[in-house]
């Protein structure tokens, strides 16, 4: 087992080659303000290699590696007013000249405040802003299908805002009100333009005067905002087990990608999609009514379950109402003081990339193993079914990794996916993909 450690330590070993024994660095942060506030540099290095970096059927392999330093602040730890701010940057490099449009920095900040003074009202706030750039999660929606994603990755922020309150009515009686913000924009689109004679007209009338036809990679892609406010009321029926009753709606408005496709042939001038569509659908509400359950219903100690299950009901202008169970449900259970296994359940309508809305499902079974207390190993897949209006991807994803924590400071990552994407009514876009990634991240 120690040479299994090594090895893994040895691949990453790059991140950090002068750093020495695990007793080089104390365990004081960087820099440490008062009794109350901490700072610390927390950093990380990834080396990624895919064989389909854009997740369509025609693959392009890569290899890049991201640098990431950051800060984080930490203000209070585990006293009754608590705040938390991180801030970092992905510096993204790829091996090859012909993807060098795609390297770039990425931002990601996040915040947190937690007051609980031990009284009945207790209250979180938590907020987040990150750039992604990635087609993984769209082309397993369909959207390659209907939205050609070119040779290129979609750049785009993301947003997220929440509030919670929770409080305590009786020694047994909780409610939690809470209100969630998220929304997306796409940033800096690829564009394509094309020379077009006969844009609109049929033959033989063909424009004396060609001009040209811009398009973007966004086009008919849809920007989602979505306002989320949950109730719930809980009981805790037994020592380790609380049931509740939750409601929770949604409203989601939609808004095209801001860019549009121009065409200045003299025959066919003017803006294609300068304005929101006839008919575009301009907002989506939903409503969901269960039955809530946290705890372990053994009493024993190894059997933990988060679970919702209920009725979902969804409206989208333009469209025809959606009724479905919905449900999340997530089982972990100890086998054995070294081996752990979990199993994730889930059901739910949301909101589409290209309007309307999906039906997802999704079930997730995990198995976790502790070799030694640095070093621990998992394995798990992932099934995915998505009824995108008529459009229905079915995906496998099987994940394979290890962790190794070198110092209280330092540690590693090795993980492999395989992905499996198939459309049942189009073959053609099927695809498939291969990701090894090596990682180490520092905190200090």
């Amino acid at each position: 087992m120690t040479s299994v450690r090594f090895l893994i330590a040895a691949a990453c070993m790059a991140v950090g080659p002068s750093l020495g024994a695990a007793n080089l660095f104390p365990t004081s942060p960087l820099i440490q303000l008062g009794n109350d506030t901490d700072i610390f540099f927390d950093s990380s290095f990834a080396l990624d290699i895919t064989d389909n970096l854009y997740t369509t059927a025609n693959a392009v392999s890569a290899t890049s590696w991201t640098v990431t330093p950051g800060l984080a602040l930490e203000y209070g730890k585990d006293s009754a007013f608590a705040v938390n701010f991180s801030a970092r940057r992905n510096i993204v490099r790829y091996n090859k000249a012909s993807l060098a449009d795609l390297e770039d920095d990425r931002d990601a900040l996040s915040a947190s405040i937690r007051a609980d003074d031990g009284g009945p009202l207790s209250l979180s706030l938590d907020s987040s802003y990150r750039i992604t750039v990635r087609n993984d999660d769209l082309a397993q929606q369909g959207v390659g299908t209907s939205v050609p994603l070119g040779a290129n990755l979609l750049r785009q922020s993301n947003y997220s805002h929440a509030f919670e309150a929770k409080y305590k009515l009786t020694e047994k009686i909780n409610v939690t009100l809470g209100f969630t913000n998220t929304y997306n924009h796409y940033l800096n689109p690829v564009k394509v333009v094309e020379t077009t004679q006969t844009v609109g007209l049929a033959p033989p009338f063909a424009d004396p005067n060609p001009g040209f036809l811009t398009s973007y990679n966004t086009n008919g892609l849809t920007e989602l905002n979505t306002k989320a406010i949950p109730l719930e009321v809980t009981y805790q029926a037994f020592e380790k087990l609380s049931f509740g009753l939750r409601y929770q709606h949604d409203i989601t408005d939609y808004s095209p990608a801001p860019y549009f496709s121009q065409n200045t042939s003299t025959a066919t001038p003017g803006l294609i999609t300068t304005v929101r569509p006839a008919g575009y659908p301009l907002q989506m509400r939903k409503h969901f009514y269960g039955l809530t359950a946290k705890g372990d219903p053994t009493g024993a100690g190894k059997l933990n379950v988060t679970a919702r299950a209920g009725y979902a009901t969804s409206s989208v202008d333009g469209a025809a109402n959606e009724q479905i169970p919905s449900f999340s449900i997530n089982l972990q259970h100890s086998l054995t003081e070294k081996v752990n296994h979990s199993l994730a359940l889930s059901r739910d309508i949301n909101a589409n990339n290209t309007g309307g809305q999906i039906d997802s499902k999704s079930y997730t079974y995990t198995v976790n193993f502790t070799a030694a207390e640095d070093l621990s190993f998992n394995l798990g897949t992932t099934r995915s079914d998505v009824l995108a209006g008529t459009t229905v991807v079915n995906t496998m994803v099987y994940n394979l990794g290890a962790d190794y924590k070198y110092n209280p400071h330092l540690s590693f990552t090795l993980a492999y996916s395989f992905t499996d994407s198939k459309l049942p009514a189009n073959a053609a876009a099927n695809f498939q993909a291969n990701a090894l990634t090596i990682s180490g991240a520092f905190r200090y």
